[in-house]
């Protein structure tokens, strides 16, 4: 079942305001605008979203550094917590046997011998 997504003014107000083409960006003022906003609140939340109105997913978000910064320190600290997460679950169950026989788990990654070898020299086990 597919949710569905009413449009709200505050949705249609940020479209209008802050959703820009590149055109808009080059053919005016508006890039030393944005900058300049962000210059004086510290830090702003404010993004804008600017898109190449010919190639649908050429996207790219606009935003203030310091914001952008702590947002990665919060990806940085969920990724990290999961880490933990994850380690401290495969300790509890490191001496546990496997529910899953080896047989299984290569069929269902649709591995053979040669990717698996491969796998294995490259030390990439993701």
């Amino acid at each position: 079942m597919t949710q569905s997504r009413s449009t709200t003014a505050e949705m249609l107000a940020f479209i209008k305001n802050q959703v820009l083409t590149v055109t808009d960006i080059t053919r005016s003022t508006k890039l030393t605008e944005i900058l300049d906003s962000y210059a004086a609140k510290l830090p702003s939340e404010e993004v804008f979203v600017v898109q190449n109105t010919r190639n649908k997913d050429a996207q790219a978000v606009i935003a203030d550094l310091e914001y952008f910064q702590e947002l990665l320190m919060y990806k940085e600290a969920v990724e990290q917590a999961i880490d933990e997460i994850m380690y401290r679950v495969a300790s509890e169950r490191k001496d546990n046997p496997a529910e899953i026989d080896l047989a299984h788990v290569i069929a269902d990654q649709d591995l053979d011998m040669e990717r698996i070898m491969k796998l294995v020299e490259d030390g990439d086990f993701e």
